[in-house]
């Protein structure tokens, strides 16, 4: 007799160990499980042909072809669509009535009735992709997809076209463009104020000041063409990390989680149990989101602004109104050195052209920012200025965090530990030794896909529990 496990076992707190692809996400699999058969023809029941008979033999090719059945070819064809939809009953109709046409009626013209049959096969085609919807690109049309029970669609009974997966996932994000953008779930006036300056800076400086660099210095169209690109730069890593998946972790993978055999000795709720997870040398513990259904990989966090449990959770950014996780850490890294340097390249060139202007032309200061480009140039000098010590403080702090591989929310954590309990913060199992490694591990890491897949086709598997899991043994064995 095996023996038997309780729940204080050493699978929980001290923990469950489940399988390192576990945390680690996948391009979907949409291959079929599983298939429902229809109309299947008994064997036994099929007449013997004459094998010599070329006629019989081409039209009984071409009839698998078109999806009817072998044993009667010209009356029976196999469903591929619900025998409610009109627009499938339609199709058959219109097939039965091409077969009756052009049955052939002699060997001489089996090969006009092959083309022919490629022809109407081709129109067939034509036909039930236009009758499909606008996600005929996610599921061709006459797909097994379509027809099988563990990738059944979800069907909106409003559109009567299948929901997509940000549409039923239940959250404070906003979705736009089909799920392919998002944003998170606070206010979105701090990230609109941000942008606006951004390009307020960008465009005082191209307005006023490249235009003189690029027709009075002698290196000042390279000035500009680099100012250029650190704009671009900005811009695209500002949009990219305030509309990109940062890494949100989907729900119910955990609906029944375990539970303690004890009460709590204060009287308090029971908490699902913890899991414990072997990092290298060290043992992380991971804990269950109650809101998520799940336990959390480690380095997540449940996002109270988003709602979400976040993979990778740096923190939450209300001025890029996302949250900052594993998939967009890169370009919101990349935002800050971008930004930092292009405000050092426009604080450095708005008073070298002040400058330029009271020396070579013979102007005071008063008289330099009189003009419409020493105005521009002063209003953008001061403009940076002002904003040049936030964005560089931020820069410098994940620097730090970078080279140590670690994130806003562990280093919160480190400086609340050192507050209660005295001596050093516990060793980080995530380091990989050297600052160069870090970096390397952080900066370079590859997006991944989507655990979530907004845009992507919402399925749902309808398959029935094995009757013999059950206990109730498989019907018609002994």
């Amino acid at each position: 007799m095996p023996p038997t496990t309780t729940a204080t076992g050493r699978t929980h707190a001290g923990g469950i160990q489940p399988s390192a692809s576990f945390f680690r996400p996948s391009r979907p699999n949409q291959e079929n499980q599983y298939l429902p058969q229809r109309n299947v023809f008994p064997l036994e029941n099929i007449p013997k042909r004459d094998s010599d008979s070329s006629e019989h033999n081409g039209s009984k090719v071409f009839n698998l072809r078109r999806g009817m059945s072998v044993d009667n070819g010209e009356d029976s064809i196999t469903q591929e669509f619900d025998d409610d939809d009109p627009t499938s009953s339609k199709l058959h109709e219109e097939e039965a009535i091409d077969i009756g046409r052009y049955k052939p009626s002699s060997p001489s013209t089996s090969q006009n009735h092959n083309e022919l049959s490629i022809s109407r096969a081709r129109r067939r085609d034509r036909r039930r992709s236009s009758f499909t919807d606008g996600s005929s690109s996610f599921v061709p049309a006459g797909s097994p997809f379509m027809t099988s029970l563990a990738n059944t669609l979800k069907i909106n009974p409003k559109t009567n076209k299948p929901y997509r997966n940000h549409e039923l996932h239940p959250s404070r994000n906003r979705f736009f463009c089909h799920g392919r953008l998002l944003t998170g779930g606070d206010s979105p006036w701090a990230f609109i104020f941000c942008f606006g300056i951004v390009l307020a800076i960008c465009g005082l400086w191209f307005g006023t000041t490249c235009p003189w660099y690029w027709s009075n210095l002698g290196g000042g169209k390279a000035i500009v063409i680099i100012g250029a690109y650190l704009a671009a730069v900005v811009i695209t890593s500002m949009l990219t990390t305030a509309t990109m998946d940062p890494g949100i972790l989907p729900r119910d993978l955990d609906p029944d989680p375990p539970y303690p055999t004890t009460s709590p000795s204060d009287g308090g709720v029971r908490a699902p149990m913890p899991r414990d997870l072997k990092v290298r040398s060290d043992v992380v513990r991971v804990k269950y989101c109650p809101t998520c259904k799940t336990y959390r990989p480690p380095r997540s966090s449940h996002c109270k602004m988003c709602d979400n449990c976040i993979d990778g959770c740096d923190h939450h950014c209300q001025w890029v109104n996302n949250c900052i996780g594993k998939r967009n850490y890169t370009t919101f890294f990349f935002l800050l050195l971008a930004g930092t340097m292009s405000l050092i390249l426009i604080i450095t060139t708005s008073a070298l052209h002040i400058f330029l202007l009271t020396d070579r032309e013979g102007m005071d200061f008063r008289q330099a920012i009189g003009r419409s480009d020493g105005a521009g140039s002063a209003a953008a000098f001061v403009m940076s200025v002002l904003v040049f010590w936030p964005v560089a403080a931020l820069f410098s702090y994940h620097i730090r965090l970078v080279l140590l591989n670690i994130t806003t929310i562990e280093q919160i954590r480190n400086q609340a530990h050192k507050t209660l309990v005295p001596g050093p913060a516990p060793p980080n199992p995530f380091s990989h030794g050297t600052w160069r490694r870090n970096m390397m591990a952080v900066l370079c890491r590859p997006t991944g896909y989507s655990w979530l897949d907004p845009s992507g086709i919402a399925t749902e598997d309808k398959r029935e529990v094995n009757p013999g899991l059950s206990g109730g043994g498989v019907p018609g064995r002994r």
